[in-house]
């Protein structure tokens, strides 16, 4: 699953509404409740951990899918 795909289902959303500069300005779902919700669907999809802080710069489609890839991540 692409990272667009799992905030699409995330938020509620169809997937050709989510691209790179996807955030939580552009969504109005995306508030902290619904990132605290993002952070734990991609930690288990992905089968990673992502720190506190980190979590903090993943505001953005594109933001989530350079931590995944730091971490080795393929969709």
């Amino acid at each position: 699953m692409t990272p667009e795909v799992l905030v699409a289902r995330v938020f509620g959303r169809n997937p050709s509404e989510i691209g790179e500069l996807t955030s939580p300005e552009t969504l109005p779902e995306w508030d902290s409740l619904g990132h605290v919700t993002l952070i734990i669907e991609l930690e288990s999809a992905y089968d990673v951990s992502f720190s506190p802080e980190e979590t903090m710069t993943m505001t953005s489609v594109g933001a989530i899918k350079q931590a995944l890839q730091s971490r080795g991540a393929q969709w």
